[in-house]
């Protein structure tokens, strides 16, 4: 899978779970491998499956990717509270806690988006992804000083960036 071959790897998990079908990480990994390969419904149903499971011990991980295939397929509201499950389950999924953020700020709920951000700063204080959005959401929340101080930090961090360019388009577009 790690390679790109989909198939090979789906053919692969498949063979493990013939043989034993209580190997957890081979559905797992077919679950993500088949939302890889754009077979979200096939991949929902083996991830909502193992994060269902009280005994699973890749619980997170399942609810984190079913989070992102209900966002994949445009119901948004649900991957938030998936999300939410994941970090219950595993709070060292801090992906979660960033695309918690992402899907909050789309959706206008700048406070929590911010929060998140925030959140996931303490881990990865140089992220430029999350720097940049909370920059973002600062901006939309009215806070301008902010919001230049965090994009400016983006610049600072990775002057050659996709990020720094993005801080760039949104410092110039502010003043």
């Amino acid at each position: 899978m790690l390679a790109g071959d989909l198939p090979k790897a789906l053919a692969s998990f498949n063979e493990a779970l013939r043989l034993d079908a209580r190997l957890e990480q081979a559905r797992l990994n077919r679950g993500i491998a088949l939302l890889r390969q754009g077979q979200t419904a096939k991949a929902m149903a083996d991830l909502e499956a193992l994060a269902n499971d009280e005994h699973s011990l890749v619980r997170g991980d399942a609810a984190y990717h079913l989070a992102l295939a209900l966002d994949r397929v445009g119901r948004s509201a649900e991957a938030e509270i998936w999300l939410d499950r994941a970090l219950k389950l595993d709070e060292k999924l801090d992906g979660a806690l960033l695309y918690s953020g992402m899907l909050r700020e789309k959706r206008g709920d700048l406070q929590n988006a911010g929060r998140a951000y925030l959140d996931y700063l303490k881990l990865h204080p140089d992220s430029t992804v999350a720097l940049l959005r909370f920059g973002v959401s600062a901006q939309k929340a009215g806070r301008a000083d902010v919001a230049k101080s965090y994009l400016q930090r983006v610049i600072e961090l990775a002057p050659r960036s996709a990020e720094a360019a993005e801080a760039r388009k949104f410092l110039v577009l502010w003043e």
